[in-house]
């Protein structure tokens, strides 16, 4: 079914308004205020829509011990794959509203999957934008081996027949949508195979069981680095110090192929503000830690170090880019 109009349901400037407005509730109180509430004692959770093993089960990971301290409470990562994230999204809005349960998404899971998957039951309005979190450049990869293609121009001749695979951590995700963009752009095209996770989908990848993928360089760098996959290129404006060989997108021949992820830390809307704000602090001032900072930049993530209004903006120009996507994929019956 072809996907509803994001545009024409919500417009932009609305779009920004409800995000901008949502966010603002989070400034209320000064922020080393809200911090210096003490913690209830009872653990945090922190939903993840991947499995192990993908870009934000790592980085949610190692975010998780700093932000206890933070905060004075423990900090559980709980992941619920499924349905490229559905079924995280629909159950956080079932939990408790005691403020100790939030999620962390990013701009597929909230302007995409809603809008290309019938099955989804959410809405972006659904979920208050609470913290910043991270940006991850992606790459496309392909397995290391001797038949392997070595440049993403390689690839993409190789996809012309039009007999090809490619694996994404489910769909909807930024790991979809890049690897689409690719094709268009390219005027190629290939059989998505979604898995429920990136750790399933680069396994699979690495044995050569797809041709290829597009995923964030936090989940693929052990991959790279342990000789499982070859990475072609790079969407980042320049290259990077963990695969300082591998040219950018725009090295590459694809200069308008931009993907990467926004990510941060959701929560349903009716969240009591102090919870909000409390974890708000928390997360900016794990982030601005300068250890934190470069092991995220080792990661190859950078932190979104950014007021939540300032996030609910980024959020908003995100939709405006990704909805005209998700209709093109849809219409096209790529899913």
């Amino acid at each position: 079914m072809r996907a509803l109009s994001f545009m024409k349901r919500v417009g932009l400037t609305g779009r920004r308004h409800v995000l901008s407005a949502a966010a603002a509730t989070l400034l209320v109180l000064p922020m080393s205020t809200v911090l210096a509430a003490a913690g209830s004692g009872q653990p945090v959770t922190i939903v993840l829509g991947q499995g192990p093993g993908s870009g934000s089960d790592v980085l949610m990971r190692l975010l998780s011990g700093p932000l206890a301290e933070a905060l004075g409470q423990p900090v559980v990562i709980e992941n619920r794959t499924g349905g490229g994230g559905i079924v995280a999204h629909e159950s956080i809005l079932r939990d408790p509203l005691d403020g100790h349960h939030f999620i962390y998404s990013s701009t597929a899971s909230l302007f995409v999957v809603p809008h290309i998957n019938s099955a989804a039951k959410y809405r972006y309005t659904d979920f208050l934008p609470v913290a910043p979190v991270n940006e991850s450049p992606f790459a496309v990869l392909v397995p290391n081996q001797p038949q392997s293609p070595r440049t993403l121009a390689e690839l993409v001749v190789r996809l012309g027949s039009g007999q090809a695979a490619y694996a994404s951590a489910g769909t909807g995700t930024m790991t979809h949508l890049g690897s689409e963009l690719l094709l268009q752009q390219a005027r190629v095209d290939a059989t998505h195979v979604p898995y429920r996770g990136s750790g399933q989908a680069l396994t699979d990848l690495a044995g050569g069981q797809v041709a290829f993928a597009t995923d964030s360089l936090t989940a693929a760098l052990p991959f790279i680095q342990g000789g499982q996959l070859r990475a072609l290129a790079v969407s980042a404006p320049a290259r990077l110090p963990a695969v300082a060989d591998v040219p950018t997108m725009a090295e590459a021949g694809f200069p308008a192929l931009k993907v990467a992820v926004i990510g941060g830390l959701f929560a349903p809307r009716q969240i009591p503000p102090a919870a909000a704000q409390r974890m708000a602090a928390a997360v900016d001032s794990v982030l601005r830690r300068p250890d934190i900072q470069q092991r995220l930049l080792d990661m190859n993530a950078k932190a979104l170090l950014m007021s939540p209004t300032a996030f609910a903006e980024r959020l908003a120009q995100e939709a405006a880019v990704w909805e005209p996507i998700a209709r093109s994929i849809d219409t096209t019956g790529k899913e």
